[in-house]
């Protein structure tokens, strides 16, 4: 996908969307709100979500390399502390696509983003759980409002999520060496 389509059609379709509703946003529309051509969105995108899921990966890059956050190790406070503050930034854009049922956009860019990161390979395990862990985090933090700041958010993933969720030894089911535990015990 190219930088031009992308840094074009996203704030164009975001703009669209705080008028209507995205799946009234025509693509003529689109490209004529962008300044682009019918063919530059056909040419790069397949959805009007995978702009918003494009436009929201490159603006993470881009404040990721000004934060220079690739240097701190991914369960370094100050690197979740950003991320929060990332999507607080984008609070407006974020709840547009919240409230139009556009949050798979944000999804596939956690997804996208995560995968890439510091994990060392595509598609793992991990970085499907904490890209799925941090989107829901978001989403509630999004949906009750915003109400905590970015730092309080940073210090309850990096105490519960990015430290590693073991639980407790007084919470840490009982269970025998080559004995199943049972579904309630966890």
């Amino acid at each position: 996908m190219s930088t031009y389509a992308t840094d074009s059609l996203g704030p164009a379709l975001l703009a669209l969307m705080a008028e209507k509703d995205i799946r009234k946003v025509t693509v003529d529309e689109l490209a004529a709100k962008a300044g682009v051509g019918r063919a530059t969105y056909f040419r790069n995108f397949s959805s009007k979500e995978e702009v918003l899921t494009t436009y929201l990966v490159r603006r993470w890059r881009s404040y990721e390399r000004e934060c220079r956050l690739k240097e701190l190790p991914l369960s370094h406070p100050i690197r979740a502390q950003r991320y929060f503050e990332f999507c607080l930034s984008l609070r407006a854009e974020n709840d547009l696509m919240i409230a139009q049922r556009c949050a798979g956009a944000i999804l596939a860019a956690f997804e996208t983003i995560v995968s890439d990161a510091d994990l060392g390979r595509r598609g793992g395990y991990e970085a499907a759980f904490l890209a799925y862990g941090l989107y829901g985090i978001f989403v509630a933090w999004a949906r009750g409002g915003w109400r905590e700041t970015p730092q309080e958010m940073a210090a309850l993933i990096s105490r519960r999520v990015l430290s590693g969720l073991a639980p407790s030894s007084s919470e840490a089911p009982q269970v025998c060496v080559g004995e199943r535990p049972a579904f309630d015990a966890l």
